[in-house]
């Protein structure tokens, strides 16, 4: 019972931190279309965003590593290498949620700043990071 309700927290707070990802993306194409300096509704949403992230996306990571670490273990699936490819796509996915955060709160700094043109393509890559995690996790094909 209590590795069910490990997973299900685990599937819970990847849901939150995805959306979370997904909703920065989202800002930084909105962003990218803003002419600077920022009106007072873009840095009001802008605002918006970074406590967002500070208070939901960003602990949801936390918590999914933590549970996502715990299954792991009570599974016993440190020795597969599903398990290995899967850890590679969420250190990448966290790396990403990292520079995400980092520009937002660069961009709530400075209004002049405009975001980095890559990062409208996080919410595609966050997508297909997602894609292949539930295919190596559900199909387990080595």
């Amino acid at each position: 019972m209590l590795y069910l309700v490990l997973k299900s927290l685990h599937i819970l707070t990847v849901i939150i931190w995805m959306g979370g990802m997904v909703l920065l993306s989202a800002g930084f194409l909105w962003l990218r279309e803003a002419a600077c300096p920022r009106s007072e509704r873009e840095t009001a949403l802008l605002a918006a965003i970074k406590r967002w992230d500070s208070r939901v996306t960003s602990p949801a990571m936390g918590l999914a590593w933590i549970f996502g670490l715990v299954v792991a273990w009570e599974g016993d699936w440190f020795s597969q290498p599903w398990l290995h490819a899967k850890l590679a796509v969420v250190i990448a996915l966290s790396a990403l949620h990292g520079n995400l955060s980092a520009t937002v709160r660069r961009l709530a700094n400075d209004p002049g700043r405009t975001p980095p043109g890559f990062l409208g393509s996080s919410g595609l890559i966050t997508i297909a990071a997602i894609a292949a995690i539930v295919f190596l996790v559900v199909l387990k094909p080595f």
